[in-house]
């Protein structure tokens, strides 16, 4: 009979390990895996073998790089993929099918780098941010609310690279959306936009196009004149500053426009602000994540690479006969009671 046809190529990498992950356990123990963990099913059995071979190395290198397991489980399957799609890639490229001193030196390299990266920054965004998330069409980018981190991606058979974030987007689309990797191509924080190219465009694009019961104010925060910290991309463009500026006019009229053949319509952005800086943003919706009293809030980072996060509608500071709390939304401030510090809930 004639022999059996050779088995089909397996699929691109990005289908393999589709796209990325946060919390902790060690690193799968490759030894235990490969007695009874089955490859990918588009994996022959020698590719099989490829890929735990590798994988075996990545953890030792892992092991000896995180000693203390500091790297989230997500991060330390993103650091799996990366290594698994580069020398994998290489050794099926080359005919390939073991594992030679280059190989090992260079993953033992590259982790060190990744877990390096991973310890330093994490995810960037946490539950119930704020973020505008690239979906691809015309229209391109949207609006929404972090609902999840770290969620197993379905598509990928091998469950070493977990969706970073799953959105719901603002209405009146309302449906929850994933984001395949945690970058600036895919997610980026919703902030004011105008320091950046193409400002005015994503400044449409967020302004409220439904009105949560409730949330209708009688009056705008501000008026013309107040100084201000507004939440303005960083100099990266990964994360956010308070930027301290002036408000120039309220009631700013956005008027709409055209994107190929998507229409956004216009609005009302609550404020227009100078930034000390120069540049002018739009304030698309007047919430405290957006703007706020340059006396309460001032300017810095708002959330940060080294983890600071300066989001909270309450805070707490010291004065000089003790201490105070204040409410970035009323703009309230009440003294409180003798000991109490920004250490008490």
């Amino acid at each position: 009979p004639p022999p059996p046809p050779p088995p089909p190529p397996p699929p691109p990498m990005e289908e393999m390990f589709g796209p990325p992950l946060d919390a902790p356990p060690p690193p799968p123990d490759v030894a235990d895996a490969a007695e009874g963990v089955v490859p990918p099913p588009d994996l022959s059995d020698a590719e099989g073998a490829m890929l735990w071979a590798v994988l075996e190395v990545a953890n030792e290198a892992l092991m000896e790089s995180d000693p203390n397991l500091q790297v989230t489980e997500g991060g330390v399957k993103d650091i799996q993929a990366d290594v698994l799609e580069k020398v994998f890639g290489v050794m099926e490229k080359q005919g390939r099918t073991e594992l030679v001193d280059e190989d090992r030196a260079y993953i033992h390299r590259r982790v060190s780098a990744l877990v390096a990266k991973a310890l330093a920054t994490g995810r960037r965004f946490a539950k119930l941010d704020r973020i505008v998330c690239n979906v691809g069409g015309a229209r391109g980018w949207v609006p929404g609310t972090v609902q999840a981190l770290n969620e197993d991606d379905p598509s990928d058979p091998t469950g070493l690279r977990p969706l970073p974030y799953v959105v719901k987007i603002d209405p009146p689309e309302s449906r929850l959306v994933s984001v395949p990797k945690d970058t600036n191509e895919c997610a980026r924080a919703e902030v004011c936009f105008g320091t950046r190219e193409d400002g005015l465009w994503f400044t449409r694009m967020c302004l409220p196009k439904a009105v949560k019961r409730g949330s209708q104010r009688s009056g705008r925060r501000f008026g013309k004149g107040d100084r201000v910290a507004c939440a303005v991309e960083d100099e990266s463009g990964d994360f956010s500053d308070w930027a301290a500026g002036e408000v120039v006019e309220v009631d700013h009229a956005v008027a709409e426009d055209w994107r190929g053949d998507v229409l956004m319509a216009g609005g009302l952005a609550p404020y227009r602000v100078l930034l000390d800086s120069g540049a002018t943003v739009l304030v698309h919706a007047d919430e405290h994540w957006l703007v706020r009293d340059l006396t309460l809030q001032p300017a810095g980072p708002r959330v940060a690479a080294d983890g600071t996060r300066c989001l909270k509608r309450m805070g707490k500071r010291r004065t000089g006969d003790g201490w105070e709390s204040f409410d970035h939304t009323t703009r309230k401030v009440r003294k409180l009671a003798d000991g109490s510090s920004d250490d008490d809930d």
